[in-house]
């Protein structure tokens, strides 16, 4: 435990804020994990967590994960990795180098290495492949997905008031907070999903909980059909929205994950899902 810096430490729950516009009626409130101020923020920071404390307590110093071109995943990893001293190998999903991409400029100005494989070779390259090509290392998945990132983002509603809200909706990548979340949700309680890819079904989420045998209590759906065409896609309605969103409610959204989320919410507002009475909670994972 040597290596662990103060930061590590500094953890102040997020808030929760009502989200003040027309359309949500004074029933949707936010909690803030964007908020977070430590050596992680957002989801990211329970998602880490428990991954780092293996790395750091152990004699490992290099990690290797997985990720694309604009992976916030690897944005947090490579972060938390030079703040502990530890060696970070980021393999891209992409055939060539952006040198004008910002995540990778990031991920270099943090002493990442990077490795860029094809799709076909990304996909092939998993922890048996990445403890071959670097011995002794630590690999973490695309989007850290893992029993630890679960345990973390598990522990993502201990940190408020679970009897309040009926209703809680959260956007989802590889879905790992989500099954953290799906695992300690409440009987009472009915998450909404949505996936920030095309294609995502039932399926996709049942499998993951099989996976890493999770039984929810809670009751869950999938809104499947606010993609916007597909992962970082995006359109001028939902930069539209976006921006009317955070003029109002002086929330930052993002393209990717907080921005479809949140629209998601808006129309199923308007087509009635929910009652007069319903406590809504949206997850701001911190994009």
């Amino acid at each position: 435990m040597s290596h662990m810096p103060e930061q590590w430490s500094d953890f102040v729950p997020a808030p929760i804020q009502r989200v003040r516009v027309a359309w949500t009626d004074n029933r949707v409130s936010m909690l803030r994990l964007d908020k977070i101020d430590s050596w992680a923020s957002g989801n990211k920071y329970f998602k880490l967590k428990y991954n780092l404390l293996s790395v750091l307590q152990n004699t490992t110093t290099t990690v290797v994960s997985k990720g694309g071109m604009f992976s916030n995943h690897l944005h947090s990893l490579a972060k938390a990795c030079h703040l502990f001293g530890l060696n970070c190998i980021c393999i891209i999903r992409s055939y060539a180098d952006d040198p004008a991409n910002p995540t990778l400029q990031f991920l270099r100005v943090q002493g990442c290495e990077l490795i860029f494989l094809a799709p076909d070779a990304y996909d092939k390259l998993d922890r048996d492949e990445a403890e071959k090509l670097f011995p002794g290392c630590y690999f973490m998945p695309e989007g850290g997905e893992s029993e630890f990132a679960i345990h973390g983002a598990s522990e993502i509603l201990d940190t408020i008031d679970k009897s309040y809200f009926q209703h809680i909706v959260i956007s989802g990548g590889t879905m790992t907070t989500v099954a953290g979340i799906l695992k300690t949700a409440s009987a009472h309680q009915h998450i909404y999903i949505v996936p920030a890819w095309k294609g995502c079904t039932n399926a996709y989420v049942q499998t993951l909980l099989e996976k890493y045998n999770i039984i929810p209590h809670c009751q869950w759906t999938l809104w499947p059909d606010f993609h916007f065409g597909g992962f970082a896609k995006s359109n001028q309605e939902l930069v539209d929205f976006m921006q009317t969103f955070t003029s109002a409610t002086h929330i930052p959204l993002d393209p990717v994950y907080t921005g479809k989320m949140m629209h998601g919410i808006c129309e199923k507002m308007k087509e009635g899902v929910f009652d007069n009475n319903d406590k809504v909670l949206a997850i701001h994972t911190g994009g």
